[in-house]
C-alpha cells in the first residue's frame, strides 16, 4: 500500500512540474508542435534507440558469459526490456535493477552475478554522463549563464558524480563495505550488505572487461546522441552553433538525463529533465513549447519501445509472487 501511495505522490509531483512548464510554454504552442511532428525522423530516433538497447544487452551478456552463465540472448533482452520499462516509472530510474531480478528469479542466475552484470557496466555509463555533462555545464557557464541560473543541472552533475563514486566503492572496495558491517543483523539492509559482499567476489570480471565495456559505452553514447538528434529534427529544431549541430546532442543527452537519476520524488525525473531541456534550448533560441515537446518525445519514445515487455513483466511478477508464497 505504501508503495502505491508513493507512486501516486511521485506521479502528482511530476505532473505538477510538467504543468508549470506547460503554462510557461503555452498550451497552444505545445499542441501546435505536437501536431507537426515528423514521424519519419521520429522513426529514425527509435531505430537508434534500439541500437542502444542492443549494446546494453551485449554488455550484460559479456559479463554473464565471463562468470560462466551462458544465458540465451533473447532471455537477456526481455530482462533488459523489463528493467528499462520499470525505470521509466521509478524515482532515479532505480527500476532498471529489475533486470537483475528477472535474471535471478526467472533464469536462476545467482543474485550476485545478476547484479554485477547490470551494476558494473552502469558505472562506466554514469562516469561518461558525468564527464560529458560537466563539459556541457562548463560550456554553458562560459557562454550563456551564471552559476545561480543553472544550479539544477550543476546539482545533477554533482549528485550523479557522487552516485558513481559510491557505486565504485561498493563494488570494488572491501574496506568501504566493511563500514556498513553493523547492518548485518538488520532485516533487508543486512541482505543487501551480504549481496554486495558476494558481488565484490565477482567484481574482477568488470575490471577484466574494462576495454570492451568502455568501447560499448562510447558507441552507445553515439547512438543515444543520434537518436536525440532525430527527435529534435522531428519537431523542427535546427540550431545555429559554432560546431556541427549533431555534436550538441552528444552533450545535451547526458546533461539532461542526469536529472532523471536524482533521488527526487518524481517519476524518473519527469518534469525535471524536461525543464532542463527547456532551459538549455532557450539559450539557443528555441521556444519553450518546442523544447517541451522534444523533452517528452525523448522520454516517452523509450517507454513506447519497451512496452512489448509488459506481458513478460506480468509473468515475472507472478512468478516471483508465487515463489515467495511457497
Amino acid at each position: 500500500m505504501k508503495k502505491k501511495i508513493a507512486l501516486v505522490v511521485n506521479a502528482v509531483i511530476s505532473l505538477v512540474l510538467i504543468g508549470v512548464i506547460l503554462s510557461y510554454a503555452g498550451v497552444d504552442d505545445f499542441i501546435k508542435n505536437l501536431e507537426s511532428i515528423d514521424l519519419g525522423y521520429l522513426l529514425l530516433a527509435v531505430v537508434f534507440l534500439l541500437f542502444t538497447d542492443l549494446l546494453m544487452i551485449e554488455r550484460i551478456k559479456i559479463i554473464l558469459y565471463d562468470m560462466g552463465e551462458k544465458l540465451g540472448y533473447f532471455k537477456i533482452l526481455w530482462a533488459h526490456f523489463i528493467g528499462m520499462l520499470l525505470a521509466d516509472f521509478t524515482p532515479a530510474r532505480t527500476g532498471y535493477f529489475a533486470t537483475a531480478g528477472v535474471l535471478h528469479y526467472r533464469h536462476k542466475i545467482p543474485s550476485e552475478k545478476a547484479m554485477v552484470s547490470v551494476f558494473g557496466p552502469q558505472i562506466y555509463d554514469f562516469a561518461l554522463k558525468v564527464v560529458a555533462g560537466s563539459i556541457a555545464i562548463i560550456y554553458l557557464l562560459m557562454k550563456f549563464i551564471e552559476p545561480e541560473e543553472g544550479w539544477i543541472i550543476i546539482l545533477g552533475s554533482v549528485i550523479v558524480a557522487g552516485i558513481t563514486l559510491l557505486m565504485i566503492l561498493l563494488l570494488f572496495s572491501e574496506k568501504f563495505l566493511k563500514v556498513f558491517s553493523f547492518s548485518k543483523s538488520l532485516p533487508l539492509v543486512g541482505s543487501v550488505y551480504e549481496l554486495f559482499g558476494r558481488m565484490q567476489k565477482n567484481s574482477h570480471f568488470i575490471m577484466k572487461r574494462t576495454k570492451e565495456l568502455v568501447l560499448i559505452v562510447l558507441i552507445a553514447w553515439v547512438t543515444k546522441a543520434v537518436s536525440w538528434y532525430f527527435v529534435a529534427k522531428s519537431v523542427g529544431i535546427t540550431l545555429d552553433t559554432e560546431f556541427p549541430e549533431i555534436f550538441f546532442y552528444f552533450f545535451l543527452q547526458p546533461l539532461v538525463t542526469m536529472l532523471e537519476f536524482l533521488p527526487t520524488p518524481t517519476i524518473a525525473g519527469l518534469g525535471l529533465s524536461e525543464g532542463g531541456s527547456v532551459l538549455v534550448f532557450s539559450l539557443f533560441g528555441i521556444d519553450a513549447g518546442t523544447a517541451l515537446v522534444f523533452g517528452l518525445l525523448a522520454r516517452f519514445k523509450t517507454t513506447v519501445v519497451h512496452l512489448p515487455a509488459v506481458p513478460e513483466s506480468v509473468r515475472a511478477f507472478r512468478f516471483v509472487k508465487n515463489r515467495n508464497n511457497t
